[in-house]
């Protein structure tokens, strides 16, 4: 359900068969695929989430199946729909990596500092929905979790440190596409992650960094909120927090980046129906802790509830979302 914020960068820094991807905290790997379908050569790190980088590898490995126009099966272009972005609920974090995507997912605009804000209604499958295409075979892993499909992809369980190995030429674009501004202290360990990045980059060379935009704006915040009701007596860490205005440009000042300006782009969430909607959400982990606080059938309830005002008469949900991203520079 990200696609149109992707797309709205890629369209913006014009990526393509001359850029040289970096992607941290890649997930899934549909962010990568977008950008491998234009051209460019992508490179993902991941350190977290073992099984949504093996998704990622079954999308991007060139061992795939072929598809009956001859390349590989689930790029851009060659079906109709592309599968979910972070572990199928659509929003970022996501932890079943098995979800479908929206149905045509919109463009957003992309010029200026306040983008275009529109997107195209889709129905989204729910967490287990299969994945478009076949699964993927790797072709080896050294110790650091590095895998090699081809010239143009490689994806890294690691470091960006791990992903430096013998490469002679810079990055050219460095993206952090998983938002910041939804829990509290999200942002932590970004600035260990750039600074790992950044030698890696060319001078001048495009970082992005994505967040979640103004509560008002975003019809997800209110059902967050759920979590962090219920989760209040462990006072979590890790509970909903509302975005702040400048939470993209803190963390790239800490990095050292200058910031080139910043757009905002529609990425409504859409559901098939009210269940599909609670399992995406719950498979995010931002209701971890208000299920240890209560239990996981209190947190259904509470978070089906929460979601009513979200569902329309033909019973699939819908949820408006604005999220901002910023462009910095590497100086």
């Amino acid at each position: 359900m990200l696609v149109p914020l992707y797309e709205a960068v890629y369209e913006r820094l014009e990526v393509g068969p001359a850029t040289r991807l970096l992607g941290l905290r890649c997930g899934a790997g549909l962010a990568l695929l977008l950008a491998a379908g234009r051209g460019a050569e992508v490179t993902g790190v991941d350190a977290v989430s073992p099984e949504r980088l093996a998704l990622a590898r079954e999308r991007l490995l060139p061992d795939a199946r072929r598809g009956a126009a001859g390349g590989v099966f689930g790029l851009p272009g060659e079906q109709a729909e592309h599968g979910g972005s972070r572990g199928g609920p659509g929003v970022p974090g996501g932890r079943d990596a098995r979800g479908g995507g929206g149905d045509r997912p919109g463009r957003a605009g992309t010029q200026g500092t306040d983008d275009a804000e529109r997107g195209v209604p889709g129905t989204h499958r729910g967490a287990g929905s299969a994945e478009p295409g076949v699964r993927r075979e790797g072709t080896g892993c050294g110790t650091s979790g590095r895998t090699r499909a081809r010239a143009a992809v490689e994806l890294v369980a690691g470091s960006p440190v791990d992903a430096a190995g013998a490469k002679t030429a810079p990055y050219t674009l460095v993206t952090v596409f998983e938002p910041i501004g939804c829990l509290a202290g999200d942002s932590e360990g970004l600035g260990e992650l750039l600074a790992d990045a950044l030698p890696l980059a060319a001078r001048g060379a495009a970082v992005v960094l994505a967040g979640w935009g103004p509560p008002e704006r975003c019809a997800t915040s209110s059902v967050l909120r759920v979590a962090t009701k219920l989760a209040d007596p462990l006072r979590s860490a890790r509970s909903w927090r509302p975005a702040r205005r400048d939470d993209l440009e803190e963390v790239a000042q800490r990095a050292g980046l200058k910031p080139d300006g910043s757009g905002r782009v529609a990425c409504p969430f859409g559901y098939a129906d009210v269940d599909s909607a609670v399992r995406g959400l719950l498979s995010t982990g931002l209701f971890d802790a208000a299920i240890a606080a209560t239990d996981a059938k209190q947190v259904d309830k509470e978070l089906t509830e929460a979601l009513h005002p979200y569902r329309r008469p033909d019973g699939t949900v819908w949820m408006p979302n604005v999220f901002r991203y910023l462009v910095a520079r590497v100086p």
